[in-house]
């Protein structure tokens, strides 16, 4: 496990970060958010969360492809390198609910007679924040085991590299 020059910080911030955007786009996009749907309608609760968890998942797998891609050049995926994008990939996630939750509160106002303020554009399932990590973690694990499985390594390829099979 390597820290030299900082990789795993720049790793880290970059999962981090992108939940900022996430959550940002989740506002723009979800019912109830800046474009369409009303935030007093119970019934676009579920598809908030539902576009949240598919902008989750799309995070996940976009961070492991830069993972995957980055350990492809080097071999191997590193060990800090995928421990520092699960944790900002949590981190990226919670940013990603607070920052649609900070737009929403922003830019709406609620009406004086709703049944509760937790109406307002928000996250009714909270397990929706573990699918970042989990989608980049399942990807990786599946292009190492496929990498493993299939492709020679390369002790493999050069000895049978001057073989030729009729």
């Amino acid at each position: 496990m390597t820290f030299i020059g900082g990789a795993w910080l720049r790793w880290f911030a970059l999962s981090a970060l992108a939940g900022i955007g996430l959550g940002a786009l989740w506002w723009l996009a979800a019912p109830g958010g800046a474009v369409y749907g009303d935030v007093r309608d119970y019934n676009t609760w579920l598809g908030r969360d539902l576009v949240l968890g598919v902008l989750a998942v799309a995070g996940g797998l976009a961070s492991a492809c830069l993972l995957v891609g980055a350990g492809r050049r080097r071999g191997a995926v590193s060990t800090a390198h995928f421990a520092a994008v699960i944790l900002g990939a949590l981190l990226g996630s919670v940013l990603a609910w607070r920052t649609g939750v900070f737009a929403g509160d922003l830019f709406h106002v609620p009406p004086a007679n709703m049944a509760s303020p937790s109406m307002v554009f928000s996250l009714r399932v909270p397990s929706i924040l573990l699918l970042w990590p989990l989608a980049c973690a399942a990807t990786v694990f599946v292009w190492t085991t496929v990498n493993y499985a299939i492709v020679p390594s390369p002790q493999e390829a050069r000895a049978t590299a001057g073989k030729l099979e009729l």
